[in-house]
């Protein structure tokens, strides 16, 4: 047991000595975008554990911004599949390809997926990303599952969504229908679908001033 913690202690510490400053990623990539900036892109990824040459999927990408920090994580030997099921042209698929086309994204690739399917590659992914999206999937059983599946053993599912104030007692739908979800249903999920959770952040972005609040949950696939 003493060698398995060292183990991964020491891996851990190489990652974060390899691993390229995020933060300065996202202010280099989106220098007049505030929300972007204060996402706390970095700890997201070093949640995923992702790294040069990693395969990660950003599920419920929307327009794409965030693909396009994890395609520069990953590098040219990595994969970024940048997954959403609208066809809205400023947040959907076609915003999507815009902004892949705009960074001049090489290693990422637009995937059209179903509510109750991201349709992810076959070979294993080393992680999947889910941000202020989750609350959106009502099918949510079935994307657990096939995102399980489509992760590799200890494959990382991180998902950061809206938390909130005074709804987190109503029922599911009510709150998602507010664009919110309680923390505790939303760990209940994702380990009724198979993921041990490694770490739990109710308040992972809290903003007094405008009361908005995210969560973050990781969870590995055993």
């Amino acid at each position: 047991m003493h060698r398995l913690l060292l183990a991964v202690s020491c891996g851990f510490a190489l990652w974060a000595q390899t691993a390229p400053d995020v933060q300065t990623l996202v202010e280099k990539t989106y220098p007049k975008s505030t929300r972007l900036k204060e996402i706390r892109m970095p700890e997201i990824v070093r949640e995923l554990r992702i790294a040069d040459g990693s395969r990660v999927a950003d599920v419920g990408c929307g327009s794409g911004e965030l693909s396009v920090i994890l395609a520069q994580v990953v590098g040219a030997t990595g994969k970024v599949y940048c997954e959403d099921i609208g066809d809205d042209k400023q947040w959907g698929i076609p915003a999507a390809r815009v902004t892949f086309k705009k960074h001049k994204v090489r290693n990422g690739e637009v995937i059209r997926g179903q509510p109750n399917d991201p349709r992810l590659p076959a070979s294993p992914l080393d992680a999947v990303m889910i941000v202020n999206a989750y609350h959106e999937m009502p099918q949510y059983q079935a994307m657990l599952q096939h995102i399980r599946e489509g992760l590799k053993p200890g494959g990382r599912l991180v998902i950061m969504d809206n938390r909130p104030n005074r709804t987190a007692s109503r029922p599911r739908d009510k709150q998602t229908n507010n664009h919110v979800l309680s923390v505790d249903l939303a760990a209940s999920e994702i380990e009724a679908a198979g993921f041990r959770i490694v770490r739990r952040d109710d308040a992972f972005l809290d903003d007094p001033d405008s009361e908005g609040a995210h969560w973050l949950i990781a969870a590995e696939r055993p």
